[in-house]
């Protein structure tokens, strides 16, 4: 299927975005953005994800809303790009926070995603259980975000 027959199902089915991942060796390389309108696609290269079991040991919770995606206050302009993408695919907002939230009782069942700066201009993309701000994952270690046009 090439990328005109999948925006082609995109708008019969109603959905806002494909998420296409490609693999490497049997890991994922890259996650490509695809709107069925836009004639721009956004291209996330992949250094590293870890598992959310790999992350703790402790039993995940079970999430059923995302209560934002969140970034610190001066973050670079490409955590923010990422952070937008995020927010409009879930429809929620892109909040400057300078920790993971902790929304006590208020967060059961609901998740934080943050996107965070590292060095070398590389981003970490993860998820924090907004009840008491602890990570529950995946780890993604994004090293690209690029526009392409299709």
């Amino acid at each position: 299927m090439n990328l005109e027959e999948l925006r082609s199902r995109l708008l019969q089915s109603g959905a806002k975005i494909a998420l296409i991942v490609s693999i490497w060796k049997g890991n994922p390389k890259t996650i490509t953005f695809l709107h069925p309108t836009d004639v721009d696609v956004f291209e996330l290269r992949i250094e590293s994800a870890t598992l959310r079991r790999e992350i703790s040991d402790n039993k995940a919770p079970r999430i059923h809303s995302i209560y934002g995606v969140t970034v610190e206050k001066n973050c670079s302009l490409v955590a923010r790009e990422l952070a937008s993408i995020l927010a409009s695919i879930l429809s929620v907002d892109v909040k400057d926070e300078p920790h993971p939230i902790s929304l006590g009782e208020a967060g059961i069942g609901t998740a934080e995603i943050r996107v965070t700066d590292l060095h070398g201009s590389k981003l970490l993309w993860t998820c924090y259980h907004a009840r008491n701000g602890s990570e529950i994952g995946p780890r993604i270690r994004v090293s690209e975000l690029r526009r392409v046009s299709s």
